[in-house]
């Protein structure tokens, strides 16, 4: 579980980018129906945002392993 906590995370907060891009986006244009453009919006943002903090995650695992081999 350890190794997929960083991406449920990555997940998590582009769902709520999305999520807030979507709300700034209804308040501009409150007479447009957004309601298949908020679902493609928060899911795509977070499998964005999920695979980038994956990379990350095993940038610094790596990082982290590299630093303990040295020592």
């Amino acid at each position: 579980m350890k190794n997929k906590t960083g991406k449920i995370i990555g997940f998590l907060t582009g769902a709520l980018l999305g999520f807030l891009t979507i709300v700034v986006l209804s308040r501009l244009h409150p007479e447009e129906d957004l309601a298949g453009i908020m679902i493609l919006t928060l899911v795509f943002s977070g499998l964005f945002f999920s695979f980038f903090v994956s990379l990350l995650q095993s940038y610094t695992v790596r990082r982290r392993l590299a630093k303990k081999s040295t020592v």
